[in-house]
């Protein structure tokens, strides 16, 4: 990192620290709307405390109370109970007892710390726990008869060889929110096969419609929209389980997958399929239903433009100083542009390869013509939108120097998200949490001796 880049960092986390927290608004992830589920989780956010009451002055955390086992690795299920833990929940992370789950070793590291495992993790207690031993297993059980949510992300199938399947936990918590996240869903086929973010864009058709043009190398979404994305739609489904427990005193059972939220994110392509009787193919920034859309050119880089109506590419033309373009036969409704895309996107280009991004940025403002420029992460860390928002929190890890992380992009006005803290070292509260489970300190000390736990 350059000293520039670190000063620049330094002073964003200092702005953040001083500027007044505001609500947050929901935040779109690559490409792909996500403000619908966010939303409802709103909604829910708000159902949940106030079915316990009519206000909260105290502004205490919502899921304050509940605790989550989360025995998922990697991202999506992760993902889950990130957002589980900034919303208050005390989220139980059951690793292996020699070395920690799998995503601490995915880099780049600073110390100790994975970039993946960071961020997905904050706010965590962590217990080393051998599966393989009935022992252990015996272990996860005991802790499950004291939890609200019970998450799993195992292959089809060994939840059920391990005894950990939701008759087991329910067995011992009845009324347990028993959520299970799995690469191609909890029936049919492909039930028990492997399955990762990329390899179920590819099935799911993603990456078909993803990349610079039909020839091109097929290319998958450059963030794990699908690892992410399960992520919400499981926290979504929890905290729908956890509503309706409280009306009803009953556990149920939650499940999501990568393969049904790839299919989810493909509504608008899979209709295209059915209504224009030809296959959707990879348009790089275009977009198949508007024109001009799409990312330019500029004298010192580039800019995305989205003009979705008639009206607007009036306003563009008007900024572009060319009203005969709205005029031209070719270009008159957004049917025609479409058609004629790469002729327009041509004169469009011209202008704008001819001054700065800053230039056309402020003169498409002026005409309010959607547009922003194209930015790479340090970019993102510095943003000023970024900054206004505190959409990102200092977090410490350990002698290393902090870091900054996203925090949930969701505002509630009486309980804000926050995260509730680094995250653990591998098994760092495995005596703490055996204690609170009634483990005596002998039986603690022979757990940690004979490898059962770490």
């Amino acid at each position: 990192m350059d000293l520039l880049l670190e000063d620049r960092i330094s002073l964003a986390a200092d702005c953040i620290k001083r500027v007044r927290r505001q609500p947050q608004p929901v935040q779109r992830s690559a490409g792909l709307d996500l403000r619908g589920p966010i939303a409802v989780m709103g909604i829910l956010f708000f159902a949940l405390n106030d079915a316990e009451s009519p206000r909260n002055p105290n502004g205490a955390s919502i899921l304050s109370g509940i605790r989550v086992l989360d025995l998922s690795t990697i991202v999506a299920g992760p993902t889950a109970s990130m957002i589980l833990a900034d919303l208050g929940a005390d989220v139980v992370k059951v690793e292996p007892a020699r070395g920690g789950e799998p995503a601490r070793q995915m880099g780049p590291h600073r110390g100790e710390f994975g970039a993946y495992f960071t961020v997905l993790n904050r706010g965590k207690r962590s217990i080393g726990i051998d599966l393989s031993q009935a022992e252990g297993r015996e272990i996860v059980l005991r802790l499950a008869s004291s939890c609200d949510v019970f998450l799993e992300n195992f292959r089809g199938g060994k939840a059920g060889a391990l005894g950990l399947d939701e008759a087991s936990i329910r067995g011992r918590r009845p009324e347990v929110i028993y959520a299970s996240l799995s690469a191609y869903g909890a029936s049919g086929p492909d039930y028990p096969r492997t399955g990762y973010d990329a390899v179920v864009q590819g099935r799911t058709g993603i990456m078909s419609v993803t990349g610079a043009g039909e020839n091109s190398t097929p290319t998958r979404s450059g963030v794990s929209i699908l690892d992410l994305g399960t992520g919400v739609w499981m926290a979504l489904g929890i905290l729908a389980a956890l509503l309706e427990r409280q009306r009803t005193g009953k556990g149920q059972r939650v499940d999501a997958s990568l393969f049904q939220t790839g299919v989810m994110f493909m509504s608008y392509h899979l209709l295209f399929r059915q209504f224009a009787g030809v296959n959707p193919k990879p348009e790089g920034s275009r977009h198949t239903a508007f024109a001009p859309y799409g990312a330019f050119q500029c004298a010192d880089g580039s800019i995305m433009i989205g003009v979705s109506s008639d009206k607007a590419f009036l306003r563009l033309c008007e900024a572009l100083e060319r009203p005969d373009l709205a005029g031209d036969p070719r270009f008159q409704t957004n049917a025609v542009r479409v058609r004629n895309v790469e002729a327009l996107e041509q004169l469009i280009g011209e202008m704008l390869r001819t001054k700065p991004v800053s230039h056309w940025s402020a003169v498409l403002d002026r005409h309010t013509v959607a547009n922003d420029p194209l930015q790479n992460a340090e970019q993102v860390i510095v943003d000023r939108q970024v900054e206004a928002l505190e959409l990102l929190a200092e977090i410490a890890l350990g002698d290393q120097a902090p870091a900054l992380i996203p925090r949930l992009p969701i505002g509630l006005s009486r309980n804000p998200p926050a995260i509730q803290g680094p995250p653990p070292g591998p098994g760092e509260h495995t005596g703490q949490l055996l204690r609170e489970a009634g483990y005596t300190d002998r039986e603690i000390e022979q757990f940690l001796r004979s490898g059962v736990c770490g």
